[in-house]
């Protein structure tokens, strides 16, 4: 799996629809990448957020809502 192509789309999905939480974006990620966990999901996310790409907020019940920047 290209790491780079997961970013993008990341972010077009992000782009569309303007802020997803973290279950509906790993939903739709997983349609395009079948061998996608967790654990990859949140270090890419983890990446993106510290290069200025996404924004991420906890919201209550211990989700995530992550918003292009």
């Amino acid at each position: 799996m290209d790491k780079k192509l997961l970013n993008t789309t990341i972010l077009e999905l992000l782009n569309r629809s303007g802020a997803l939480k973290y279950d509906q974006l790993l939903k739709q990620i997983k349609k395009s990448y079948k061998g996608i966990n967790e654990n990859e999901m949140d270090n890419t996310l983890m990446k993106m957020e510290i290069q200025g790409l996404v924004k991420v907020y906890r919201i209550p019940r211990g989700k995530w809502r992550i918003e292009p920047a």
